[in-house]
């Protein structure tokens, strides 16, 4: 398994322990709603970035990965069902190939609560497209983005968000 595979298995784990599924059962699943978005970071598209919708509320993650034109659709139980209402810290996680850091799981914690997202961070580091520097950690740790977004019943649900520098 690649590094990059490695990565992005490890974040797919995480994110359904924080939503608390795990099996097929459709037992307590909240109802999830369309939700989809574009990212743009330092003027264009934030392509192959793992977008995460952390709860504020009792509500499940939802998560999605931006393609080429930095668009994404959340999914919480099935591929691109959406996300369920309430409101949502987002939290922007880019892998950076040039990083050396290796990480493990961290074990236990709270289904539906969302850590400070540091952690996970370390591993998914961004490089800013067409220039040096990289991703502000503030995406990537719940206390501190500056991303918001509140899932509604009757839609749209399409947020655009501009990352800065």
């Amino acid at each position: 398994m690649t590094r990059s595979a490695a990565l992005c298995l490890m974040a797919v784990v995480f994110v359904m322990g924080l939503s608390g599924c795990g099996g097929k059962s459709t037992a307590g699943r909240q109802t999830v709603y369309k939700t989809k978005g574009k990212l743009t970071f330092a003027g264009g598209p934030l392509a192959g970035a793992s977008v995460v919708f952390a709860p504020k509320d009792k509500q499940p993650a939802a998560t999605g990965r931006t393609n080429d034109a930095g668009e994404f659709v959340l999914t919480t139980y099935d591929g691109g069902d959406g996300a369920a209402a309430g409101n949502f810290a987002v939290l922007i996680l880019k892998e950076d190939s040039s990083s050396q850091t290796e990480t493990t799981s961290s074990g236990g914690h709270n289904p539906g609560s969302v850590p400070d997202g540091s952690k996970m961070h370390a591993a998914f580091q961004s490089k800013k497209n067409g220039g040096g520097g990289g991703l502000p950690a503030k995406y990537g740790k719940a206390a501190e983005t500056p991303l918001s977004a509140k899932v509604e019943p009757n839609g749209p649900n399409e947020f655009n968000l501009e990352l800065s520098p």
